[in-house]
């Protein structure tokens, strides 16, 4: 498994270019968001920008998803020189137009079938936690309705959190752990659904229950690998938290988190390549 992780790293570092099309696209995507909410004065325009950004994504994740696969799989062949490798990772910008023509749609349907899924998890994580924990009392009700209406009044918030108790702390606590654990497992559930798009089946309900059994025939690999990237995720979204304050470290922190991604998605490909396609 440690030899895994460390060929994930010199394949993440041989074709750092990955990161490029990555950025642009999220930043693309970010520009396009802020800009459509500026604009978005009626539930025509609603929809069109919805579906305008999952058509973006789609492109996205399509030609980006297709660049890793064929990162992982210039590892597999040796280069002479390090010229020759740099002109291979180079040329996977030529596979971009063959990647969005492949998995655009498989994509599309990707989010489609993810907002199915967040309507049906929110409800069934809601019930639970109210048999579990409970629910808050009247007032405390009032004073979060009064502060999720003018959620961008940091000085309503501030007020909130002053006048919270231990016990509401813990009970919030709870609520947090909750969804935390709830988010995790459906994570886990989706680990290896884009490769087994990309390396098998382009439609992703039939990709979805096939990589899910996938995933439990090799249960304690996936767990292992997902409880690592899990546990360096977190690290580094807790120092990212802080990062913020200081324009210099909030730079440096970005540019770690954007080659972290690279590089969990170079690991769980790498896997699944080894696993399932030799």
């Amino acid at each position: 498994m440690l030899e895994l992780f460390k060929q994930a790293s010199k394949i993440t570092n041989s074709n750092i270019i990955l990161a490029v099309p990555l950025i642009v696209g999220i930043k693309m995507l970010d520009l396009y968001t802020f800009f459509s909410r500026a604009h978005l004065d009626s539930n025509h325009k609603v929809i069109l920008a919805s579906i305008t950004v999952i058509f973006m994504s789609g492109v996205l994740c399509a030609l980006w998803f297709y660049m890793v696969k064929g990162a992982v799989a210039l590892s597999k062949k040796v280069f002479v020189l390090d010229s020759d490798r740099a002109n291979a990772s180079l040329a996977l910008f030529n596979t971009i137009p063959e990647g969005i023509g492949k998995f655009f749609l498989s994509f599309v349907g990707v989010y489609i079938i993810l907002f199915v899924i967040q309507i049906i998890a929110t409800p069934v994580v809601y019930l639970l936690g109210i048999n579990i924990i409970g629910t808050l009392d009247e007032a405390s009700t009032q004073q979060l309705l009064q502060v999720a209406s003018d959620p961008a009044s940091n000085t309503a918030m501030a007020a909130f959190v002053e006048k919270l108790t231990p016990a509401q702390i813990v009970f919030f606590g709870k609520w947090s752990l909750l969804f935390m654990i709830a988010t995790s497992f459906i994570m886990y559930l989706l680990m290896l659904w884009i490769p087994e798009i990309i390396y098998n089946n382009s439609n992703p309900l039939m990709a979805l229950f096939s990589s899910i059994g996938k995933l439990f025939k090799d249960f304690w690999n996936t767990f292992r690998i997902f409880f690592t990237l899990w546990v360096m995720g977190f690290a580094l979204l807790f120092i990212y938290t802080f990062a913020v304050i200081n324009p210099v470290s909030y730079l440096i922190v970005s540019i770690i988190m954007y080659y972290f991604i690279v590089y969990l998605t170079v690991l769980i490909f790498l896997y699944y390549a080894e696993k399932y396609e030799k």
